[in-house]
């Protein structure tokens, strides 16, 4: 079992194909707690695919916060992310700025998740 608590890939690059990696990383890792993806404006619709991808209700998720800035999400990633804050049990922390294309996706986002979930820890939201 991994013990990788926080992975900090700011400004290296990536690109949409790093998508698949990302869903199985959050897939699979139960100890990672923060995960900086800030800068990476190429990573577009393939993070935003991962994001649909991941298990957020996963129980034995630790993830607490997730660094999005600049990652170049489209309105594609609205169900992902409507996903993410109906389902997750662990983050407290979800940034989202300087994604100008999300769009309609953010706000189809926000309207589905259900804002009175108990198991909710989030404390911050940043767009």
């Amino acid at each position: 079992e991994s013990k990788l608590r926080e992975l900090q890939l700011d400004g290296t690059g990536l690109g949409p194909a790093a998508g698949a990696g990302f869903a199985s990383l959050l897939r699979s890792s139960c100890s990672l707690e923060t995960l900086y993806l800030d800068d990476n404006p190429q990573l577009g619709e393939g993070l935003g695919a991962a994001l649909s991808e991941a298990p957020w209700a996963n129980t034995e998720s630790k993830l607490r916060e997730l660094h999005l800035n600049g990652t170049g999400l489209g309105p594609a990633a609205g169900a992902g992310l409507a996903e993410l804050l109906r389902s997750s049990r662990s983050l407290e922390k979800l940034y989202l700025n300087d994604n100008p294309q999300l769009g309609e996706g953010l706000g189809a986002a926000l309207s589905e998740a259900p804002w009175a979930n108990t198991e909710s820890k989030l404390r911050e939201l940043h767009l």
